[in-house]
Parts: structure tokens; sequence; C-alpha cells
């Protein structure tokens, strides 16, 4: 009897000890079968969604002043890839972060890609991303008001061929900018 409520314990530990881990890896890990789910991770100020190809963290950091950062973290999966923001033909299905009411924030052009995104001759020499890449993309408040603006991530994921948008909103309230999912 006691053997068997050692051994028991034992494996309760180890249950316990592999459920244990960091709230990010948890959200960025996470995996969904012919669904997509959207919604706020264990963090506050991100916003997951998830396929059944990727992956998409969204947060907003403070720089300093009404400087923030918006980031993208985007995990891959299964072969997926897309066109890359630095791209320099023209592609519909480009990577891009889209922010409505440019009165109310300003956002550098510029997206950052980290790590960079390679030439793929196979497909025609552009810059194609097939490994998990994060996204900065600098933006400043100009309103000295509480607001809400409309924003989305879009891209073509292939080989899906599918042009996905990831709806967000960026909450400006009481000099503290978030972000959080949209609706549904």
């Amino acid at each position: 009897m006691n053997k068997h409520l050692f051994y028991g314990l034992i494996l309760l530990t180890i249950n316990y000890s592999c459920a244990q881990g960091n709230s990010q890896e948890i959200a960025s890990a996470a995996v969904m079968q012919d669904s997509v789910y959207v919604g706020p991770t264990h963090f506050s100020d991100e916003v997951v969604r998830d396929d059944a190809l990727y992956s998409a963290i969204i947060r907003v950091d403070k720089q300093q002043d009404n400087a923030y950062v918006l980031s993208v973290q985007m995990n891959l999966k299964k072969n997926a890839y897309f066109v890359s923001p630095t791209e320099d033909k023209h592609f519909s299905g480009k990577f891009a972060i889209v922010l409505t009411e440019p009165q109310k924030v300003l956002s550098r052009e510029t997206i950052l890609e980290s790590p960079l995104s390679k030439v793929d001759e196979k497909e025609g020499f552009v810059h194609l991303v097939r490994e998990n890449t994060k996204y900065q993309q600098t933006i400043k408040v100009l309103s000295t008001e509480n607001f809400e603006i409309m924003g989305h991530i879009q891209f073509t994921i292939e080989p899906r061929c599918t042009l996905e948008k990831i709806p967000f909103i960026l909450t400006y309230e009481n000099g503290k900018l978030r972000v959080r999912m949209d609706g549904c």
C-alpha cells in the first residue's frame, strides 16, 4: 500500500512539474486543429491569433514620451511562408501593419524585420519569410485625449494561398497605449 502511495505521489509531482511553464511560451506554442483562435494571452498587453499554419502575437511597448513600438511575432508551422514587407516588388499579399485614423497616431512607414528575410530563388527571387520572425513598427501618439483605433495585420499565407487579416484595437486611456483583440 505504501509503495502505491509513494509511486502515485512521484507521478503527481512529475505531472505538476511538466505542467509548469512560461506563459509566453504557452501562448506562442498553442496549437489548434481546424480552427483559428484570437484572444488575449496571460499578459494584458498581448493578443494572439493561432492558426494551423502560423501563430501571431501582437503587443505594444512604451519607448519614450509618446512613442511606442508595435511588435508582431510571427511563428510559422508546417513549412508555411509569406512575402516579406521588405520585398521591393508589388504583391497584394505582402505582410503589412495597417492602422486607421492617422490624425491620432503617426506610424513610421518602415517595418523592422528580425531576422531579415532571404531571397528565394525558386519562387522568382522574392523575399519570403520561412522562419519565425519579429516585426516592429514605431508609432507616436498625437492626441492627448482617450481614443480607440482599429488596425489589422495582413498577409497571404502560403501554401494555403489565403489572405489573412488579424484585426486588433489600439486603446489609448489615461496616457497609456494598449492593444486588445477586436470583437470576435
